[in-house]
């Protein structure tokens, strides 16, 4: 099985491609210019308490509050687990809820953690209950549970971890049981619970030294997440083209998972990681809406905001000994590859997929089978409704972070927001990369960037001493020309 994580690393960029069975199956991007801050825990002060949505926001100190719900005040929202074990009135306590103006007042500090990015013109969404991640276990320390991923699914195994739990769990404070957890031993998880509750006590402590609003945990860094929530028996390789970036996962790694069998490669080869990989090809796939199949159909995917529509077409694919065998074969091969797409371009909210009708109950009943066995691989939680006598699936996917298409475009301003063009961030780092492709040929001396003036105005902004660098390094010239009419486009031309 050719599982992989590969980490490419850009000036302000990072990326990580998460490669099953060779092909790009998940990708997340962090640039400085829009950190992330899902995780982070901080210390804030109530403003508004608005009793009409039961809800309050809360200054957490980043220039736009973030809002609470009155439910978030009282359960945690933020991992996938269900309740195990608990007692008749540990359950009774999530329906015993007060009323959000008698929970919190203004001018209040309350400690919270983001559970979901700014969208829009909206904040933060924010929990009072905090979760830690580790590598196998999730620590809670405001809410006193037992419990155990649901994508673990053996009953023997479900019981062993939650037998572990229950003997090593502080009182007062939680322990949920991550996918990675499955066959560890007691020692790797006390010792995974314990590294969590030193980081816990740090948080308090900084709490209570620290002036609100206030940051008192961040999350590590992309290229760590990935490390500590991906790797596992099924992805034990890493790649990654930065040296720095190799030397300090490769050090995270002796620390935290000393018996791990991980291989960690530094990429060398001139030929850039993605391109290597064909993670850009498929990157460059996502500003299109229509994604061919290798029988030759095709299926269309319309992102709005909240909703995306899927749907999929015969194209070109004529086989089968009759039609309705014909539809089937392609329904099952597109059922497949939009679960793909789901993950790829990270999906979110109410997403609907039109199936080609077919008639016959057992054959839509294996299709729809087929599409939920695609979706286990998903980290997202996820609900998905029956199909309906039409060939329609309706599901619901977890929004932690926007879609990919939202990240890397920005509406068009030519066709009022109809369309997408790339942004100028992402336009500048694919030139940066492109430099860097053309830079270590033969015999190249100069380089030329032509594009639009805003993009260029972009790169000299932002990139001007990551860019002269490579000129002194290289020994080469790197000129700008903007040319009007360039709009989403560019070329680098190497002489």
């Amino acid at each position: 099985m050719d599982n992989r994580i590969l980490i490419n690393i850009t000036f302000n960029e990072t990326r990580v491609a998460v490669m099953e069975n060779g092909v790009v199956a998940e990708l997340y991007i962090e640039r400085k210019s829009a950190p992330r801050i899902v995780g982070n825990i901080f210390k804030g002060i109530v403003g508004k308490v608005v009793p009409g949505m039961q809800a309050a926001f809360i200054d957490i100190g980043i220039g736009k509050s973030g809002f609470i719900s009155v439910e978030d005040v009282h359960e945690d929202s933020l991992y996938e687990y269900f309740l195990d074990g608990g007692t008749e009135s540990q359950q009774s306590k999530k329906h015993d809820r007060g009323l959000i103006q008698d929970i919190l007042r203004e001018g209040q500090h309350v400690l919270v953690q983001v559970l979901k990015e700014s969208v829009g013109g909206k904040g933060a969404k924010l929990s009072s209950n905090i979760g830690i991640p580790g590598k196998y276990s999730v620590l809670l320390g405001t809410t006193d549970i037992v419990g155990i991923s649901r994508k673990i699914e053996d009953p023997e195994e479900r019981e062993r971890l939650a037998e572990i739990i229950r003997r090593i769990k502080p009182e007062g404070k939680g322990i949920i049981a991550r996918t990675a957890s499955v066959g560890i031993s007691a020692e790797d998880l006390e010792q995974d619970v314990n590294d969590q509750l030193r980081l816990w006590e740090d948080i308090r402590k900084k709490s209570d030294e620290q002036k609100a609003p206030c940051l008192l945990y961040e999350e590590p860094r992309l290229y760590i997440k990935a490390v500590r929530d991906f790797v596992s028996s099924e992805y034990n390789r890493i790649v990654v083209d930065s040296d720095p970036v190799y030397q300090e996962i490769t050090a995270y790694l002796r620390r935290n998972f000393p018996d791990a069998s991980v291989s960690v490669e530094l990429y060398h080869d001139p030929e850039p990681l993605f391109s290597r990989y064909g993670v850009e090809s498929e990157i460059r796939k996502i500003f299109n809406k229509k994604v061919w199949l290798k029988s030759g159909g095709h299926v269309i995917i319309e992102e709005a905001e909240g909703l995306t529509v899927v749907d999929v077409n015969t194209g070109r694919y004529q086989s089968g000994k009759s039609q309705e065998e014909t539809i089937y074969t392609l329904n099952l091969e597109a059922a497949a590859e939009i679960v793909r797409q789901i993950r790829l371009r990270n999906l979110v909210g109410i997403v609907v997929v039109d199936f080609i009708d077919i008639k016959n109950r057992q054959l839509r009943d294996q299709i729809y089978d087929a599409f939920v066995e695609a979706l286990k691989q998903d980290r997202a939680r996820s609900a998905v409704l029956e199909m309906s006598p039409f060939g329609v699936i309706q599901m619901t996917r977890q929004r932690v972070r926007e879609s990919i298409l939202t990240e890397l475009a920005e509406p068009c301003p030519y066709c009022e927001g109809s369309g997408y063009l790339k942004s100028k961030d992402t336009i500048s780092y694919e030139i940066i990369r492109e430099i860097k492709s053309s830079i270590v040929k033969p015999f190249v001396k100069r380089i030329e960037v032509q594009a639009s003036a805003k993009v260029i105005h972009r790169l000299k902004e932002f990139e001007h001493e990551n860019l002269k660098h490579l000129e002194k390094e290289h020994g080469v010239e790197i000129a700008y020309k903007a040319v009007e009419g360039r709009i989403g486009r560019f070329e680098v031309i190497a002489d």
